[in-house]
């Protein structure tokens, strides 16, 4: 009789641990992807930055990112000078070095970011840096957004960083 008490206590413990993994591996989990054509990646960080040189006044350029439950949100911009392409709405920093910031905290669904040799397009992120205009041909397009998916598909996606 004990037995059949194990058996049943077993049978229950598996089947809990069983319906817990399911439900784990369903989850919903949000991250940033980066896609190529036939490439995808993934960042896992809330943040990362996007820094290239740009074409018109050739200094570098930056756009920090934050991951929002739905949306990219480009929270702020740094550059040397005004230009072609300079944000025109937010709260203008000057900071000591010379550079300018822009706090603009602006929802974004995705992001199209053409990439090249001659830019040095690059996504950063903590204390990772990916040279990402090495990896594709000139003029790609790279899309960034935000996706939802199973935790389960979330091991199957490289890191991008």
């Amino acid at each position: 009789m004990k037995w059949i008490q194990g058996a049943a206590i077993a049978a229950l413990f598996s089947w809990a641990a069983f319906f817990i993994s399911c439900v784990w591996l369903t989850f919903p989990y949000i991250f940033v992807e980066v896609r190529e054509q036939n490439f995808q990646c993934k960042i896992d960080q809330k943040s990362f930055q996007l820094s290239w040189i740009h074409s018109v006044e050739k200094t570098q350029w930056k756009e920090r990112y934050l991951q929002d439950e739905n949306d990219l949100i480009l929270a702020e911009t740094q550059f040397i000078s005004f230009g072609a392409g300079t944000p025109d709405q937010g709260t203008i920093t000057r900071q000591d070095d010379g550079s300018i910031h822009i706090q603009i905290n602006r929802k974004l669904k995705e992001l199209n970011w053409v990439i090249s040799r001659r830019m040095q397009g690059k996504i950063e992120s903590a204390d990772r840096v990916w040279n990402i205009y090495q990896d594709f041909p000139d003029y790609s397009t790279v899309q960034i957004s935000i996706k939802k998916d199973s935790l389960w598909k979330k091991r199957g996606l490289n890191d991008c960083l």
